[in-house]
């Protein structure tokens, strides 16, 4: 069988990855994301095998830029600050890469974030689609904040890291929606980069340190 014609993989990546952010996995049907991609269904098991293997590959496609663009920056921590960055610092490299995509992204940033937040909250998607992505980072994240708070315990570093990636995941998720703008009458807006990326980082640090140092071993 020839190969369908070049491009074809990214325009299914691409429609999948709106339809599912906005429908969710089981609610986004093959013919759906076909029709907004223009192809065809032969194309989705040509380039795919199947929908949960295109979700994953979704998925896999974006992540693989955020953990990159998160060890570059840590790198960049430890050329300014040593082998073991402060707290503030880890958090930075964990959290503003994240932000930056969600807001300077683009669209199809936007879409992935939503989608990654569904993916999240559902613990059949997690395990059929981040958990091979997802444990193996979450751990070396840990070790991150695990050498600049050596005293801390593996339980208080575990709950600090949970804390972090949520509060994280659902800023990015709110800027679609920015409900701040509206209840606060316009004093804050979900959209703005460098108000809440700067504020999301000392928030999250000094939680961390009320956990960690509050309960050193």
């Amino acid at each position: 069988m020839a190969a369908p014609k070049s491009g074809t993989r990214e325009r299914i990546l691409d429609a999948a990855e709106q339809l599912f952010a906005v429908k969710g996995y089981d609610g986004a049907s093959t013919r759906e994301i076909v029709a907004k991609s223009g192809d065809t269904i032969g194309s989705v098991n040509y380039h795919f095998g199947s929908k949960q293997v295109l979700l994953n590959e979704v998925i896999k496609r974006r992540w693989e830029i955020i953990a990159g663009a998160r060890r570059k920056a840590y790198e960049a921590k430890r050329e300014k600050y040593g082998s073991a960055p402060p707290i503030e610092a880890v958090v930075a490299a964990i959290v503003m890469p994240y932000m930056e995509k969600a807001m300077h992204g683009g669209r199809a940033w936007r879409s992935y974030m939503l989608l990654q937040a569904r993916l999240f909250y559902s613990p059949e998607s997690y395990d059929e689609s981040l958990r091979e992505l997802s444990e193996p980072v979450a751990r070396e994240y840990i070790g991150w904040m695990q050498a600049a708070l050596p005293g801390a315990s593996l339980e208080n570093l575990g709950y600090s890291y949970q804390f972090t990636i949520g509060s994280t995941v659902e800023s990015a998720a709110e800027i679609g929606i920015d409900r701040i703008h509206r209840i606060t009458d316009g004093a804050c807006s979900s959209k703005n980069f460098e108000a809440v990326s700067s504020r999301l980082v000392r928030f999250i640090a000094a939680g961390i340190k009320s956990i960690c140092l509050d309960h050193c071993e």
